[in-house]
């Protein structure tokens, strides 16, 4: 058993002893208290799994709030590089670098959360994508250097989405339907995909995610701020907020 079940178990327990005791009666004896344990435990299962879940996702809470003042105590330099896509203004006081992989199911829930990012700050968010694809997913790499043949045909963040709608199933076959089915022009799709240059962007942006340590997708980079996993909205929303915050004291100075 772990230390975090034993400890929110004898959490649960002693809030069950403490209820099933009559307060105006003497503190019960070590078999009296086994009795009452036994008891709330057969009669009320429902009492330990409440407690040791709250007491997990309040752990969640602080840990991830531990890691991101870490995060900002502990900026990291990466920008954009000019073969990475970017969506937004260019002179937006926030910039998301996000590092991804197509045939990760939480990317594609990243990717839903950065454009509901760009969405609620239209003027002042910006995004960049970076491809990460990891060794165990054997179509990632395949498809990153897809998506950048997509984009030598101005056609990225569309194949980009249909990417991660069809990441369970990103044959090679697939990918060549999807150019199809936006219109790329497929000698030049096919000729790009397989290019030195689009692997070699690739590999880029894997070499510089390894100089920051970074191995998980997708990691977002805000400004410097390294988030990691999925979280929901509004965690993204505080970040930008306290970037938002601490950049606007600097554009009021003269």
């Amino acid at each position: 058993m772990s230390p975090l079940i034993r400890t929110a178990l004898g959490l649960a327990l002693l809030l069950a002893v403490a209820a099933a005791a009559p307060a105006a009666e003497p503190a019960p004896g070590t078999q009296q208290v086994e009795e009452i344990v036994k008891r709330v435990i057969r009669e009320n299962p429902q009492l330990l799994y409440d407690t040791i879940t709250q007491y997990h996702r309040e752990l969640q809470v602080r840990q991830r709030q531990q890691q991101l003042e870490s995060s900002f105590n502990n900026r990291i330099s990466d920008q954009a590089a000019p073969h990475n896509p970017v969506k937004g203004p260019q002179d937006a006081a926030v910039t998301i670098i996000t590092y991804t992989d197509f045939e990760c199911p939480y990317c594609a829930r990243g990717a839903q959360t950065a454009e509901q990012l760009l969405t609620l700050n239209p003027d002042s968010v910006r995004l960049v994508f970076k491809n990460l694809p990891l060794n165990s997913h054997q179509n990632a790499l395949p498809a990153a250097r897809a998506a950048l043949a997509a984009h030598r045909q101005g056609k990225f963040w569309e194949y980009h989405d249909l990417l991660f709608q069809n990441s369970g199933r990103l044959s090679d076959e697939r990918l060549v339907a999807l150019a199809e089915e936006l219109g790329l022009d497929p000698a030049r799709f096919d000729r790009d995909r397989h290019s030195d240059e689009i692997a070699a962007e690739v590999e880029a942006d894997r070499q510089q995610a390894a100089a920051h340590n970074l191995g998980s997708t997708p990691t977002f980079v805000i400004n410097g701020v390294v988030v990691t996993g999925a979280q929901p909205l509004p965690e993204f929303q505080k970040v930008i907020d306290r970037l938002l915050a601490e950049a606007a004291p600097q554009k009021a100075a003269p």
